[in-house]
C-alpha cells in the first residue's frame, strides 16, 4: 500500500525534483493581500445561479451533534483559526494556523503548516520495523524520523509548532462565502496558493521559498453546528485540487489575536524598565502589551529577573561594547527557553549614558533574532533632533513614553521589522528611528514625546500579521529576511562620484584563508550644496550593504550581527564634507565572506531614500585569497574557519567564547612553530587577538 498523496511534496533526496527557489535572506518571502469580498460574494451569487461552477463540499457525511442544534449561518470571524489537514489516506497530518484579517469590504488570509507523523496506533504495528518506521507508507526513513506523533488535543490558545517541522505557507487568494439570502447550503471556499519550504542546510538558518507557488487548491468547507456552551466557530470540509478531493480539512477559531508570543525582561542593577504610559486617548494605560496588540499580537510581558549584577569588570554606566552585552544577554536568558515550544524575545535593560544608543538588537545570540537591549540612562541628545522639546538631552528613564516606544522599537527589529525610512519614509509609528519620529512631529503635526504614536503603521502591521511564520519568530530567519525594500538596482538613483564619491578602502587586497579583511569606506560630498544622507554609514546602522562575488560568480550580503540603528537620522552632508565607517569582514550568520582561494568582488552600497526617491552611492574593490603555501597555513585555516571564531570577529573580540579563544590561541601556536614567520591569516586579527584585549 503507498500512502503518498498529491499533498505530501517530496523533499529534497526524494525522487521528484525540487522547485527553483530564492534565498529569503537576500529576496522576497509569499505574502497575502486584501481580497475584494464584495467581489466575492458576487462571484458566490452567480454560481449559486447556474453561471459558474462552485466547489462542493463532497465525501464527508455531515456531523450531526446529540441534541441536534440548528444550522449556523456563516461566521467567518476575524483572528486566528487552528487548521488541521488530513490527507487521505496518509500517515502525515498537517497542523497550523489560518489567520483571518477583515477590513471593511476586504478580507486578507494567510496561513501556516507543519508536517507531523500521525500515529493512530500503540508502536509497533504491522507495517513497520523494529523502530517504528512505516515500511510501505511511500516516505523515507530519514523523513519518517524528522517526524514525531501529533497530540490528541492542543491548547485553546494559538499553537507554538517546532521549527524542524514547518513545512509551507499558505496565501489565500479567493475567498468564497455564501450570502445570508436566498436560503441554500452554506459554506465558505478558499483558493489557496501553497508556498512549500526548504528547511535551511545544516549551519544555515534561511530556508527557501519557491518564487511561484508549489501549486494551488481550495478547501471547501461547511460550519459546523457548536453547541453554544462551546463558544467556538468551527468549519470542515474538502481539500480540493483539480477537481479532486485529497483531504480533510477542520479549522476552528481559537483567538481575535493572530499570533502570539512573551517578552522576558531582565533588568541590571541601577537600570530601570520601561513601564506603562498613560494612553493618549486620555483612557487607560499604554505598553508593550497595547503596542502589539495593534497588530494583532498576544504578546506576554514576564518582568523577570531586577537587580541582575553587574558583571565584575564593566562600568554599567559607560556604553558598553558588543562582545560584554553579548556575555550579558547569553548568561541573564532564562535557561529553560525553548523557542520550538514559544516565540519568546529577551529584553535586557543597562544603563549605560546619554551618547551611546538607546538600544541594540542581536541578530544572533545562539539562534537568530532571539534577543534586545535598551539602555534606560541614554536618551535625546540635542544634536540629534531639534524637535525633541523637553526629552532635549533627558535620559529615557525620564521620559517615559519615549522610553516604551524605543523599547518596543527594538522589539521590532526582534520580529525582523526594518526601519520606516527604507519601506516607504519616516512617519510617527514605533518601527522609524526616534530622531525622525520627533521631526515628523515637529512638522508639526504633533510634540515631541507627548504625540507620540505606540502603534505600527499599516506595512509593519501587514508584515507582522501575514509574514510566514519563520520571518517573524525568533530563531527563524536572519534578520533582514524577506524585505523587499532594497530595491532593485534599475529602480534606485546612484549618486556619480563628482556628486557622491564613495571611496573604499581595504587593509590588504591579499588575504590568506581564515584571514579577515579589514575594510574602510567615506562617503564625501563633491556638489555646491548639501545632500541628506544617513547619520550613520557603518553596516551595525542598516544602511550600509556590504557584497561579496567569489571566483566562481555565486554572491552574497554580508549581514551584522549586531543592530544598532535608532540613533540614525537623515541629516544634510555638507559641501567637502564626509562620513566613514568601517568593517572587519569574515564571518556571519549564513556562514563565512572567503571560504575559497581566487578572486573576490567586494562591493560597499550605502542605500537611503531622498523623498520617495531611492536613491545610493556604491564601490567596489577587487581582492584575491591566496591558496595555502605550506602546512601551517592548511592547519591556521582548518583552526580559524570556525563559526565561534566567527562570531568572536564579528562582536570585536569576545573573550567569553572560550572556543574561539582556544582556536586562536592554538593558531598563535602553529605560527610561531611553522615554517613561515607570521602566517597572513592572523594579520586580519590585529587587535582582537585574546592577548591583545582591553578589560573594562
Amino acid at each position: 500500500m503507498n500512502d503518498r498523496v498529491a499533498f505530501d511534496h517530496p523533499h529534497p533526496g526524494e525522487s521528484e525534483a525540487v522547485p527553483s527557489v530564492i534565498q529569503t535572506g537576500t529576496g522576497t518571502v509569499p505574502l497575502a493581500e486584501p481580497i475584494d469580498m464584495a467581489e466575492a460574494l458576487a462571484t458566490e451569487e452567480h454560481a449559486r445561479r447556474g453561471m459558474q461552477p462552485s466547489p462542493e463540499v463532497p465525501d464527508f457525511p455531515e456531523r450531526t451533534p446529540f441534541p441536534p442544534l440548528p444550522l449556523p449561518h456563516i461566521d467567518l470571524r476575524q483572528g486566528c483559526y487552528q487548521l488541521t489537514i488530513q490527507p487521505t489516506p496518509a500517515l502525515i497530518s498537517y497542523r497550523g494556523t489560518m489567520r483571518v484579517e477583515r477590513n471593511g469590504t476586504s478580507t486578507t488570509a494567510s496561513g501556516d503548516l507543519y508536517r507531523f507523523l500521525n500515529l493512530p496506533l500503540p508502536l509497533p504495528f504491522p507495517g513497520t520495523t523494529a523502530n517504528g518506521e512505516a515500511a510501505e507508507a511511500g516516505h523515507s526513513p530519514a523523513v519518517l524520523a524528522s517526524l514525531e506523533p501529533v497530540a490528541a488535543m492542543d491548547r485553546p490558545a494559538i499553537p507554538v509548532y517546532p521549527r524542524q517541522k514547518y513545512y509551507s505557507y499558505l496565501k489565500v487568494t479567493g475567498v468564497q462565502q455564501s450570502p445570508p439570502f436566498p436560503p441554500g447550503p452554506r459554506r465558505v471556499t478558499f483558493t489557496v496558493e501553497e508556498y512549500r519550504y526548504t528547511q535551511p542546510t545544516a549551519g544555515s538558518f534561511n530556508g527557501t521559498f519557491p518564487p511561484a507557488p508549489s501549486r494551488t487548491f481550495t478547501m471547501a468547507l461547511r460550519p459546523v453546528p457548536t453547541p453554544p456552551v462551546l463558544g467556538a466557530i468551527a468549519f470542515e470540509g474538502s481539500l480540493i485540487e483539480a477537481g479532486t478531493p485529497q483531504g480533510r480539512v477542520t479549522m476552528r477559531w481559537i483567538s481575535p489575536y493572530f499570533r502570539r508570543a512573551t517578552v522576558e525582561v531582565d533588568t541590571l542593577t541601577g537600570a530601570v524598565a520601561p513601564q506603562p504610559v498613560p494612553a493618549s486617548s486620555g483612557a487607560g494605560t499604554e505598553d508593550f502589551r497595547s503596542a502589539f496588540a495593534s497588530a494583532n499580537w498576544d504578546l506576554a510581558v514576564q518582568y523577570d529577573q531586577t537587580e541582575v549584577p553587574v558583571p565584575a569588570g564593566i562600568t554599567s554606566t559607560d556604553c558598553w561594547n558588543n562582545a560584554d552585552l553579548h556575555q550579558l544577554m547569553q548568561s541573564v536568558r532564562k535557561p529553560t527557553t525553548d523557542l520550538d515550544k514559544e516565540w519568546r524575545m529577551h529584553l535586557v535593560v543597562v544603563p549605560a549614558r546619554l551618547g551611546c544608543g538607546r538600544g541594540v538588537m542581536y541578530d544572533m545570540i545562539d539562534v537568530p533574532r532571539e534577543g534586545v537591549a535598551s539602555f534606560c540612562d541614554d536618551g535625546y541628545p540635542a544634536g540629534e533632533s531639534s524637535f525633541f522639546g523637553s526629552a532635549a538631552d533627558q535620559r529615557q528613564r525620564n521620559v517615559p513614553r519615549a522610553f516604551m516606544r524605543s523599547a518596543c522599537h527594538e522589539l521590532g527589529h526582534g520580529f525582523n521589522q526594518i526601519h520606516q525610512e527604507q519601506e516607504g519614509g519616516p512617519d510617527n509609528s514605533i518601527m522609524t528611528t526616534t530622531p525622525s519620529v520627533a521631526d515628523v512631529l515637529g512638522g508639526p503635526p504633533g510634540v515631541f514625546p507627548t504625540d507620540i504614536n505606540l502603534a505600527f503603521n499599516e506595512h509593519v502591521r501587514h508584515h507582522l500579521m501575514h509574514w510566514p511564520d519563520p520571518a517573524v519568530r525568533p530563531g527563524g530567519m536572519t534578520f533582514g529576511s524577506g524585505h523587499s525594500s532594497t530595491v532593485p538596482s534599475a529602480d534606485r538613483l546612484y549618486f556619480s562620484p563628482d556628486e557622491l564619491n564613495l571611496n573604499l578602502q581595504v587593509a590588504n587586497d591579499q588575504i590568506d584563508l581564515g584571514e579577515p579583511l579589514r575594510l574602510s569606506w567615506t562617503l564625501t560630498n563633491r556638489t555646491r550644496v548639501p545632500i541628506p544622507v544617513p547619520t550613520d554609514v557603518g553596516i551595525e546602522a542598516q544602511h550600509a550593504f556590504i557584497r561579496i562575488t567569489d571566483a566562481q560568480g555565486r554572491q552574497r550580503t554580508l549581514r551584522s550581527l549586531v543592530i544598532r540603528t535608532d540613533h540614525v537620522a537623515m541629516r544634510p552632508l555638507e559641501t567637502n564634507s564626509d562620513r566613514s565607517a568601517e568593517a572587519r569582514v569574515y564571518w556571519d550568520s549564513e556562514g563565512f565572506a572567503f571560504s575559497t582561494p581566487g578572486r573576490h568582488l567586494v562591493e560597499v552600497e550605502i542605500l537611503w531614500s531622498q523623498g520617495a526617491v531611492p536613491v545610493g552611492a556604491k564601490a567596489t574593490a577587487e581582492v584575491w585569497v591566496n591558496y595555502p603555501q605550506s602546512r601551517t597555513d592548511n592547519d591556521v585555516a582548518a583552526s580559524l574557519l570556525h563559526p565561534e571564531v566567527g562570531k568572536y570577529v564579528a562582536l570585536g573580540g569576545a573573550p567569553h567564547l572560550r572556543e574561539a579563544v582556544n582556536r586562536l590561541n592554538s593558531a598563535a601556536q602553529l605560527a610561531a612553530a611553522g615554517d613561515q614567520p607570521e602566517p597572513g591569516a592572523l594579520r586580519g586579527y590585529e587587535g582582537i587577538m585574546p592577548s591583545a584585549l582591553v578589560h573594562h
